[in-house]
């Protein structure tokens, strides 16, 4: 038997992993962002929009980090 996390990598290629992984981290910048819009009306006026200005930059790395994982997963 070998080490269980070198069983499991090696069952996936490098392209997979790390599409994966970016995948998975855009998910985090989802729930971020979530979040932050959620907590948008517990607050003053100017954190308010510098909080809903930070919530949009995490849907936008979200996005992008998504794209970014598609791409890696689609590439032969």
């Amino acid at each position: 038997m070998g080490d269980p996390i070198n069983d499991f990598a090696s069952g996936f290629s490098k392209n997979q992993l790390i599409g994966y992984f970016l995948i998975l981290w855009a998910i985090t910048f989802l729930f971020s962002a979530i979040y932050g819009f959620i907590n948008l009306g517990d607050q003053s006026l100017f954190n308010m929009i510098i909080d809903g200005l930070w919530s949009l930059a995490d849907l936008g790395i979200a996005g992008i980090l998504v794209l970014l994982g598609v791409k890696t997963l689609n590439e032969n």
